[in-house]
């Protein structure tokens, strides 16, 4: 899918097809008559009035909603251009021009994006690929800085498609190695220097949570550590830290059957940051980033650690394993760890797909926010609204006392009854840090379990844009991280 700016009307520009956001109510004023008239009788009929999430399709042009103008954010151009792409299937349109004119050029990024989401097929299974139906689009938008939008745009959805395709990836592929050579991969590509640890050095390095993790699988663990030195030397780094469960059965603590399928999305924190660490450099970010990946599959079996295991992990705090279902902080709480001792970041966002929890609270509408730092909190809330990945903040503080344990330091789930999951796991996950922190539960938006207009079923990439956002706000003067 090509993409270009055309500073004109979206009537003078050649294509096959065209989409036309319109406000609610918005006056018909600027469309060709044949249009107007057709749109006035649609409202009549109650068929399009230009509410969220409307849509409607009148010779070649696919009409969406924006809702009204007062409570329009540009990222809504997300979804709603993404949700025109069945339409544009449906007429077969090879070339579209999208009315881009009177609206914020953050549009041209969220357009792009959009609709490049809605393509995304993951067929690296089937003999025959899904056909690109749209080939060229055109932004048409008279807004002077729309191509540097769309130069970055085009940068950050690659970002989230690279993202999507590891984490698509079947756990009999997506093993711990497999997914330790295709962060290699990303890194070479991009110049970030990457290094991998197997078992032998994280034995030898006390790294004794991951480890215990994958015990009960044949594929032994990984740690993945991708440096991107993009400010100046001695500057202090910035840490992004992932969880890569590439499957979880619950080990000895075995999930229900039900949709046991959709844990291979456990991986999603990591394929992650491993998606955006390899776009660090072509955004031109001037900081020190390190990501940190940690991979492990949980599988039951005779070598796997078990609920009553006491565990020393990396940073000497010992865990008292009580459920081999919360393994998701236990690879953390290492990479954590290490990532504190070794690197001493100003700043360290981490995420996981951590607890059903969160589901329960957000649903599928907003990953989990905790923090032990207001300022960064702040920001990411700040890069959340900036980039379309929706969070919202939870508390923590109050259950830091619920992973406290009687025979360890600190224990693996907090209330018996599963009271405050989300809030839970996250302090567990305090306990390993030391600096400036935010932890995002990104557990309901990882993944679809059922295709929507725009997006089709599967990994999602959630997060990329996220980062992306805040790591870029943070190189600028008077925004983002100090």
């Amino acid at each position: 899918m090509d993409f270009s700016i055309q500073a004109k009307d979206v009537w003078a520009v050649n294509a096959d097809a065209r989409i036309l956001p319109r406000f609610e109510d918005q006056k018909a004023s600027g469309l060709p008559a044949k249009v107007a008239h057709a749109l006035e009788g649609a409202k009549k009929k109650k068929l399009f009035s230009g509410k969220k999430g409307e849509s409607w399709l009148f010779d070649g042009s696919v009409l969406v909603g924006l809702g009204k103008p007062e409570s329009f954010k540009a990222s809504s151009l997300l979804r709603i251009i993404g949700a025109s792409y069945p339409a544009l299937r449906r007429l077969g349109a090879s070339s579209i021009a999208v009315d881009l004119n009177g609206l914020p050029v953050e549009g041209v990024s969220f357009a792009a994006q959009g609709l490049l989401d809605a393509a995304y097929r993951f067929d690296d299974f089937k003999k025959e690929r899904t056909p690109e139906w749209v080939q060229s689009v055109v932004l048409a938008t008279r807004e002077s800085d729309a191509s540097a939008h769309l130069k970055k745009a085009l940068i950050v959805a690659d970002a989230v498609r690279k993202a999507r395709d590891v984490d698509n990836q079947p756990p009999n592929v997506a093993t711990p190695a497999f997914m330790a050579e295709a962060a290699q991969k990303i890194a070479r590509a991009s110049g970030v220097k990457c290094t991998v640890w197997d078992e032998r050095p994280l034995k030898a390095k006390g790294f004794n949570a991951l480890l215990a993790v994958g015990n009960g699988s044949v594929n032994p663990p990984r740690l993945v550590v991708m440096e991107y030195a993009g400010g100046k030397k001695g500057d202090p780094w910035t840490a992004v830290v992932g969880k890569g469960i590439t499957f979880d059965s619950g080990g000895i603590s075995l999930k229900p059957g039900a949709d046991m399928d959709k844990m291979k999305f456990d991986k999603s924190g990591a394929c992650t940051v491993m998606a955006v660490m390899g776009a660090l450099k072509d955004l031109g970010v001037k900081a020190n980033v390190v990501g940190v990946l940690a991979f492990a599959e949980n599988l039951p079996s005779a070598t796997a650690y078990r609920p009553s295991d006491v565990v020393k992990s990396f940073n000497g705090t010992t865990i008292e394993v009580l459920n081999t279902d919360a393994e998701g902080r236990m690879v953390l709480a290492d990479a954590l760890g290490y990532v504190f001792q070794q690197y001493k970041p100003a700043r360290t966002v981490d995420l996981a797909t951590l607890t059903g929890a969160c589901c329960v609270a957000l649903g599928e509408h907003f990953a989990g926010l905790f923090g032990n730092d207001d300022a960064l909190m702040a920001h990411i809330q700040a890069a959340s609204l900036a980039s379309g990945d929706a969070v919202w903040r939870l508390p923590l503080d109050e259950f830091e006392d619920d992973v406290k344990s009687e025979i360890a330091e600190v224990k693996n789930v907090g209330h018996p009854k599963g009271y405050a999951g989300a809030s839970t796991g996250a302090a567990f996950l305090k306990s390993f840090v030391n600096g400036p922190w935010v932890h995002l539960d990104i557990a309901g938006m990882a993944w679809l379990s059922s295709p929507k207009p725009y997006m089709a079923s599967g990994a999602t990439g959630f997060g990329v844009r996220l980062l992306l956002a805040w790591l870029t706000q943070a190189t600028l003067p008077g925004k983002g991280v100090k």
